[in-house]
């Protein structure tokens, strides 16, 4: 196990992630709650080669990040039907933590020595390595594992920042690509 403390100690906790019913009610909410955000909405994402529990299976996943100070919140509205580890909740709200690992498999192979089980592994659209990993009976939730990705991360936490105090709760990615964001 003493091997477990470097793989995650170099990044650590980066993310907390929601699956929410509704983005935009979700994410008007922590805004107007407790001043997250506002949230880039990364739209819709495909997943034709999405691995669940060791089969193929398509995934139509939204996802919205937003951050409160340097803790990053990842909102998630799944649009397909499963299976998936979002559905295997069973309810909405704290899905999992992400880190940020250099090497996923050995993160991944690590979690399994501990009694860990993989849920879900895909690939973003920019060939970042995904891994979701089944921590419910040791933390009452998943682990996310992928590879820092210090440009998004500073531009979410940027967006935050320079917020505009009664700015909008989402920001959709479109609208910062054409800088208007």
């Amino acid at each position: 196990m003493a091997n477990n403390t470097t793989l995650f100690d170099e990044h650590g906790i980066k993310q907390l992630g929601y699956y929410v019913q509704s983005i935009e009610e979700t994410a008007a909410m922590l805004h107007d709650t407790i001043g997250v955000g506002p949230f880039l909405d990364s739209g819709v994402t495909e997943f034709d080669a999405c691995e669940v529990r060791s089969k193929t299976v398509p995934l139509k996943i939204r996802t919205a990040l937003g951050h409160l100070n340097d803790i990053q919140l990842e909102l998630i509205e799944i649009s397909s039907n499963g299976p998936d580890p979002y559905h295997e909740m069973g309810h909405y709200g704290l899905h999992h933590f992400c880190i940020y690992v250099d090497d996923v498999q050995a993160a991944v192979d690590a979690l399994m020595a501990a009694g860990m089980t993989v849920a879900m592994l895909l690939e973003s659209g920019s060939g970042q390595k995904i891994a979701y990993v089944d921590a419910r009976e040791q933390l009452g939730q998943y682990i996310e594992l992928c590879t820092p990705n210090d440009k998004l991360w500073e531009t979410v936490k940027s967006l935050h920042e320079n917020a505009e105090p009664n700015g909008p709760a989402i920001i959709p990615i479109s609208a910062l690509m054409a800088g208007r964001g």
